[in-house]
């Protein structure tokens, strides 16, 4: 079961980091976001895509035990979104040996 996050977490960094590619080359991020907060349902996506990120990095704080650690992961979430949800889900996966492991507390 691992091994499928594992495989489902590179897919989603794959399909990402396409959709990036693709969006930049129809419009600028600039442009995308005023596009996007300029409808009700734009700002309630993008709460909710917060929303979610601030509990991804109380997961990461919680198993990384370090601030610093904690805190680049969350710069990380703030500028790339779920792409470093996954990335950070990806890593975490290839050092598990179960899926328990994900949620246990990074050894130091």
């Amino acid at each position: 079961m691992i091994r499928l996050i594992s495989f489902a977490a590179a897919l989603g960094i794959a399909a990402l980091l396409v959709l990036i590619v693709m969006s930049s080359m129809e419009m600028s991020l600039g442009a995308g976001l005023l596009a996007t907060v300029d409808t009700g349902w734009g700002v309630t996506t993008m709460v909710d895509l917060y929303l979610g990120l601030f509990v991804m990095t109380g997961w990461i704080a919680h198993r990384e035990r370090s601030i610093p650690r904690t805190l680049a992961w969350f710069v990380g979430l703030c500028l790339l979104g779920n792409l470093t949800t996954l990335v950070y889900l990806f890593i975490a996966s290839l050092r598990a040996k179960s899926v328990d492991d994900l949620f246990r507390r990074v050894p130091r």
